[in-house]
């Protein structure tokens, strides 16, 4: 695991690469108390990891979108996660009114559809409490045989399990690279193998 970690963080965590964005935008619930200011960062975030391609409604909409979903986010505070907190199974409850609200917020208040991929990455950018479910995360996940692909009860109990069975290879890895919290670990490892079997296959 701690390789193919390695081979993400060289890979996209160079300066000024789009991934960093991530690191940007973590930081800044952090650290900000602005509502406009964190929208901003989220929908750049956003923005870098792909979620303003043409087919969203994201696109049609400028950063001050998120601004209500700072509120819902800040509601559940107590789900962020570092070094020094990490969220675990009994946490599932809270983590699926999230999902709940922030795709109500969007779907109701600016017909943004909200799907996983979107939901996952707000939460991962901003909480850091689930890793990003989208189409590299995933195909890593199948290629490892885990049933943890969508933002369902029963996958995310899935997610818990593992991180629970790997804890001390996560952790060890978190050690090495502090700035991340498990779950931005799992997300990284996953999607890895995701990007490498795609380029394999495009060869």
């Amino acid at each position: 695991m701690e390789k193919i970690i390695y081979n993400y963080i060289v890979t996209n965590n160079q300066p000024f690469q789009r991934y960093n964005s991530w690191n940007h935008c973590f930081k800044a619930f952090d650290t900000i108390d602005d509502q406009k200011l964190l929208s901003l960062h989220l929908g750049f975030y956003l923005a870098s990891w792909g979620m303003y391609r043409g087919s969203s409604k994201l696109l049609e909409r400028d950063y001050l979108v998120h601004e209500d979903a700072i509120e819902i986010i800040e509601k559940y505070k107590y789900l962020r996660c570092g070094l020094e907190q990490e969220i675990a199974l009994h946490n599932l409850e809270g983590i699926l009114n999230l999902i709940q609200d922030l795709s109500f917020y969007y779907k109701t208040t600016h017909d943004v559809t909200p799907t996983d991929t979107l939901i996952s990455k707000i939460i991962l950018g901003t909480l850091g409490c689930l890793p990003a479910f989208d189409r590299f995360f995933i195909d890593g996940v199948k290629e490892k045989e885990y049933s943890f692909k969508t933002l369902k009860k029963k996958s995310l109990e899935s997610l818990f399990t593992f991180v629970e069975t790997n804890q001390l290879e996560l952790k060890n890895i978190q050690k090495l690279h502090p700035q991340y919290p498990i779950m931005k670990i799992v997300d990284m490892y996953y999607w890895q193998i995701g990007f490498e079997k795609s380029r394999v296959e495009n060869r």
